[in-house]
């Protein structure tokens, strides 16, 4: 009885470490990632795989991706658009949200920072891969918590 209970908190541990997964791409070389977005799998990362840009590892506490972001903005008069790992605090994205110092005549630059869910650096819709670990872990505690109940 006790290793069921013990099996769905190892479920439900697992469920929520895994690292968020995003989209990356650049609209300069994809045009399908621009402001009419439309996923492509090639376009979908671990985040537990990417390394954060050579120009922000100085000035990040942890060296590891924590949520998704979409930048938007205009170089030499062209809009573009940016999709990827967020490193840094998404409480504070002053460091995160930075743009490569290598971009010139950047106007207009905004930053969108989401970690609610994986790929949540899309177009407007929301896409759900993960719902089914979290389900399992809650039908797995479900079952223990009723077989305990029952011995």
């Amino acid at each position: 009885m006790q290793y069921l209970l013990l099996l769905s908190a190892c479920v439900a541990f697992l469920s929520s470490a895994y690292a968020i997964k995003c989209f990356a791409c650049e609209s300069v070389y994809e045009s399908s990632c621009g402001e009419n977005f439309e996923m492509e799998n090639h376009f979908k990362y671990d985040c537990a795989f990417i390394a954060p840009p050579r120009f922000l590892e100085n000035e990040l506490s942890m060296p590891n991706a924590t949520a998704c972001v979409k930048r938007v903005f205009k170089e030499h008069g062209v809009q573009k658009f940016v999709r990827g790992c967020y490193f840094g605090d998404v409480n504070e994205t002053d460091i995160g949200c930075r743009l490569d110092p290598s971009l010139v005549a950047v106007q207009d630059a905004s930053c969108h920072v989401c970690y609610n869910e994986n790929y949540c650096n899309g177009g407007e819709s929301r896409t759900h891969e993960g719902i089914e670990w979290k389900m399992l872990s809650l039908f797995v505690f479900i079952l223990a918590s009723r077989v305990l109940k029952l011995g």
